[in-house]
């Protein structure tokens, strides 16, 4: 039986070529990747930026930092990150072109939600947000977890947990948290604290304690 002929360059790998697509997929993502010069952060703020069109750290000068803060994935420590890493180069986020306006409207926000609130110590809650603003004129408020939330210059400080109908739980969540010394803060978290008032009566006592705790959390965030 004669045998069939072999082609003199030998027979070309079907497998070789399979793996060209795969060959050329990896070097447009290594490609792709040496346009991206971020910082190191972490993976959720990372693909946040990305999936968000941002992908160069001169386009972060063309966004505040209140506006990144609401991108999903985007904690304080990788804001801070970021900030600080703009500085190093000469740049910053961009500046609130009205921010007292933008404050007035948040603020707002909560007024309009306060109003609607349907909760047992809704009188308690009121005295407590009025302590909080109270202590630093730059503190600002949202609504964050279905609750009012406060910040300070983009670091959140303490946001409330309504859920809870027999007490007034505050959760501080702030990285600089476990290095405040208080007997109203509890818990053992990395960054987190929580505390508790049952009345108002509880609120009157520890009111100078809780502005001392929030007093120590601005100073702590102030760059």
């Amino acid at each position: 039986m004669e045998k069939p002929s072999t082609h003199p360059m030998g027979t070309i790998s079907s497998e070789r070529n399979d793996s060209l697509p795969m060959r050329m997929e990896g070097i447009m993502k290594q490609e792709a990747q040496k346009e991206i010069d971020f910082p190191k952060t972490s993976a959720p703020a990372e693909r946040a930026l990305v999936q968000a069109g941002y992908s160069r750290l001169k386009q972060l000068t063309k966004v505040t930092e209140a506006e990144l803060a609401r991108l999903h994935g985007m904690g304080p420590k990788a804001l801070r990150i970021l900030r600080e890493t703009l500085d190093a180069k000469g740049m910053s986020f961009a500046k609130v072109g009205k921010p007292k306006a933008a404050k007035d409207s948040k603020a707002s926000s909560v007024d309009a939600f306060m109003k609607e609130l349907d909760h047992p110590l809704k009188a308690e809650v009121e005295a407590i947000r009025g302590i909080i603003k109270g202590v630093n004129k730059d503190i600002t408020e949202e609504i964050k977890w279905k609750a009012p939330s406060f910040s300070y210059k983009g670091e959140y400080l303490v946001t409330f947990n309504l859920r809870d109908m027999k007490r007034i739980h505050l959760v501080f969540h702030n990285p600089m948290i476990p290095t405040i010394k208080s007997h109203l803060l509890e818990g053992d978290y990395v960054d987190r604290r929580m505390t508790y008032f049952v009345n108002m009566k509880d609120i009157k006592a520890n009111k100078v304690e809780l502005e001392k705790v929030l007093k120590q959390l601005v100073k702590l965030n102030t760059k």
